[in-house]
């Protein structure tokens, strides 16, 4: 296997572990033997505990980054389903990311939690740029329409996640598109 390969096996291994149990299960060891890789193999690649859960949030905000960029592009006014559609395909691209960000397991360390928090900054940027369009007029990313926008989002995307025979595709969008338009016309009302 490359080095990138092993890399990218040993993050993997490492996500599931604090997928199911949290940060505080992930050790050298118990990484390197879900692995069926020696401990010397992980110091080759991460140094120590610390440098490979530095790599895990790196490679987790990454994944989160490129997929709300994958909707922060322009879309027609009406088409908020195309919106959601990006939302759901990077939902279903990483869910096992995803859980971890919207879902902060236990132990997790001080970067995770502002790591979250830059991402969601970025987000409410997103999605009031398309709320502004939606609603005819500048909406702020700070204010309480786009927080209270994201936190919704954020909700449906964790019950979709965790549930996603109760919470289907269609649900979600539909659901996506009564709160934007409960957004919009909140904000048109001054």
């Amino acid at each position: 296997m490359s080095a990138a390969g092993r890399r990218a096996q040993l993050l993997d291994v490492t996500r599931d572990i604090v997928a199911a149990e949290g940060f505080t299960a992930v050790s050298i060891d118990r990484v390197a033997r879900a692995a069926g890789v020696t401990r010397a193999v992980l110091y080759q690649q991460f140094t120590d505990l610390p440098g490979l859960v530095t790599a895990l949030l790196e490679r987790e905000r990454a994944i989160a980054l490129a997929g709300v960029d994958s909707v922060d592009r322009p879309v027609p006014e009406d088409d908020v389903d195309a919106v959601g559609r990006g939302i759901l395909a990077y939902l279903h691209a990483a869910p096992v990311s995803w859980r971890i960000i919207l879902h902060p397991p236990d132990g997790a360390p001080p970067g995770l939690r502002e790591h979250i928090e830059l991402g969601r900054a970025y987000a409410r940027r997103v999605s009031a740029r398309h709320l502004s369009r939606v609603a005819g007029m500048p909406v702020d990313p700070d204010g309480p329409t786009s927080r209270i926008l994201l936190s919704a989002i954020e909700e449906l995307a964790r019950l979709h996640l965790d549930d996603p025979a109760a919470y289907p595709d269609d649900l979600v969008l539909r659901y996506l598109r009564s709160l934007v338009a409960w957004a919009a016309h909140l904000e048109t009302m001054g």
